[in-house]
């Protein structure tokens, strides 16, 4: 039972798709309206919101989908309202649970149904080019924090995204990071995962998984420590892996030695969650929910953004075998768990005296 993974990747030629959920009498429907979604142009975009309704499907809430390609056109926000309007006509959802900030803008403000907005990350942060934000993003931002107020409750993916809410909204927010698939992401053996990918099985490799044209990924961070080691005599090959398909994702984590993870900025990254639910030794900066997801787990280490710094604690990674506390601690983010999570959040939001919200 469920949403059929394939059966929702788009046609490259449209700008909204719409799909309907299979259940016949589930025991909630929600509308889902995205703007990140996995098609077949950009089979990595947005794999976390295609999986939670997955999970929500599983556990009986019927998941309908609006997807907006903003990324192909900015027309396709302006196509969007009128969609949105027609499904609620006729799926009569009892919640629209909208997914990134930029989707808000064409779903909000309200309808006659209880709404809820689940921000990913840079929609809350902004998008640092550099130390700084651009300016599109400081508008962008302003405006996404204050359409959070048309909500009936948001959801951020960790504490460090909640706390630029207002006091007010805080109390309206849910923090609840994306789930981990831990029957798709799990150890494997290296030697085997890198023959299947044409790597060699002798060297160090370590995984970057990200654009290393965005510069909150901040690549260059990891190149640099490669740089420090390389004069150390420590030989690390650095692998940059962007537009991979999420399929190839688990395979990677199990050939590489570490994963790395640089950014300026995250909100809760899943590439993070996904190592460890590997048991792949991970080196991250301090950024997102990283510290409470890495705290004192074996094999796993938080680097100061500086090229010694991150050398230092990249060159010890390397050389650690893989750790099943990093899986243990991942064991609660479990998807069909975080489902459950998302399913209270619905029913906070049914209940009567949450319709007193919002101005």
């Amino acid at each position: 039972m469920g949403l059929d993974i394939e059966s929702i990747t788009l046609d490259a030629q449209n700008l909204i798709e719409v799909r309907r959920t299979p259940l016949t009498a589930p025991d909630l429907r929600v509308l889902f309206v995205t703007s990140m979604w996995p098609d077949r142009c950009l089979p990595h975009f947005g794999p976390f919101v295609a999986s939670q309704a997955l999970s929500l499907e599983e556990i009986g809430i019927g998941i309908d989908v609006l997807v907006i390609r903003g990324y192909a056109s900015r027309r396709a926000y302006l196509m969007a309202r009128p969609r949105i309007v027609d499904l609620i006509r006729d799926t009569k959802p009892r919640i629209v649970h909208i997914h990134t900030g930029h989707a808000a803008t064409v779903s909000l403000p309200r309808f006659d149904v209880p709404t809820i907005v689940s921000f990913v990350g840079g929609d809350l942060l902004g998008h640092p080019d550099g130390r700084k934000l651009t300016k599109k993003s400081r508008v962008e931002v302003a405006i996404f924090r204050r359409l959070a107020h048309l909500a009936n409750a948001t959801i951020t993916k960790s504490h460090e995204m909640a706390r630029v809410l207002s006091s007010r909204l805080q109390l309206r927010n849910h923090v609840i990071p994306n789930g981990v698939d831990l029957d798709r992401f799990q150890p494997r053996d290296r030697d085997v995962a890198r023959r299947k990918l044409g790597w060699s099985v002798e060297g160090r490799v370590a995984l970057f998984l990200g654009n290393p044209d965005d510069p909150r990924k901040n690549v260059a961070l990891a190149r640099a420590a490669g740089a420090v080691l390389a004069e150390r005599g420590i030989d690390i090959r650095l692998h940059e892996a962007w537009r991979t398909a999420p399929d190839a994702v688990p395979i990677m984590m199990a050939a590489a030695d570490t994963l790395v993870m640089p950014s300026l900025s995250e909100g809760s990254p899943n590439v993070v969650k996904e190592a460890m639910a590997c048991a792949l030794p991970v080196v991250a900066t301090p950024v997102g929910d990283v510290r409470e997801r890495l705290g004192s787990v074996a094999g796993c280490f938080i680097a100061e953004p500086n090229k010694h710094a991150f050398a230092d604690a990249l060159e010890v990674a390397v050389s650690e075998p893989p750790s099943l506390d990093a899986r243990n601690a991942v064991q609660p983010l479990e998807l069909g768990l975080i489902a459950r999570r998302i399913a209270g959040v619905y029913k906070t939001v049914l209940a009567p005296k949450s319709r007193q919200r919002r101005r």
